[in-house]
């Protein structure tokens, strides 16, 4: 059971050291302005502006962040956030990302991109850049041929299309599953490959099973 504490509370308590955290500094308004009025933004029902703007270099707003108290469903601030970030759309090349927090869970919002999501804590301006670059740059998956020298079996082929046709509609998680000597390690490079090539992804994180690892070259050394 949360203790009921109120919105200015939350934000001093909560939000502001969960955005210092990683790098949002509230003193450098070069980074970071709270309460912003914009043309509008104070008529009802949501007076006082937006929380927090967070800004790239050239001054341009990568994120807005709407704060609710803890005994508020966060996700209630959608439709606020999302008449914000469109409206300031209109005054720079593109729209910003937005956040819901309410000092126990953060919601990541794309507007008109993605499905908003609950993540572990506000995104680096590094990470928001990065998250931009994608959104700017991304070319569809179908539209990207499979590097044949990385895979060259139908099945293979067919296992990566699969798994993109997810991903374009909106999926953001996919399980592949392959015997022994089909060529999982080739197939999952012919997907990374991919994602890479289209703009997807700028990183990728590869995580392999040590142990199962190990037990399969003590098998082949033993034969």
């Amino acid at each position: 059971m949360h203790r009921r504490i109120s919105e200015e509370q939350t934000r001093k308590e909560m939000i502001d050291p969960q955005l210092e955290k990683v790098g949002w500094f509230l003193r450098d308004h070069s980074k970071v302005k709270i309460e912003i009025p914009v043309d509008g933004y104070d008529a009802e029902p949501w007076n006082g502006g937006m929380d927090y703007c967070l800004y790239r270099e050239n001054g341009e707003v990568l994120a807005v962040v709407e704060a609710k108290r803890t005994s508020t469903d966060v996700r209630l601030a959608e439709a606020q956030l999302f008449y914000y970030v469109t409206e300031i759309e209109k005054h720079q090349s593109f729209r910003p990302f937005g956040f819901l927090a309410s000092g126990i869970e953060i919601h990541f919002v794309d507007v008109g991109i993605a499905h908003k999501r609950e993540v572990f804590g506000f995104f680096t301006r590094e990470d928001l850049e990065n998250l931009l670059y994608l959104r700017q740059n991304a070319k569809p998956l179908g539209s990207i041929e499979i590097n044949n020298e990385i895979v060259d079996r139908a099945y293979q082929h067919e296992a990566i299309r699969r798994v993109a046709e997810a991903f374009a509609n909106g999926k953001r998680k996919a399980l592949i599953v392959m015997a022994t000597g089909t060529g999982k390690t080739r197939t999952t490079m012919g997907l990374i490959d991919l994602f890479m090539r289209s703009n997807q992804a700028r990183r990728i994180l590869f995580v392999a099973n040590r142990d199962a690892l190990g037990s399969v070259c003590k098998i082949q050394n033993s034969g």
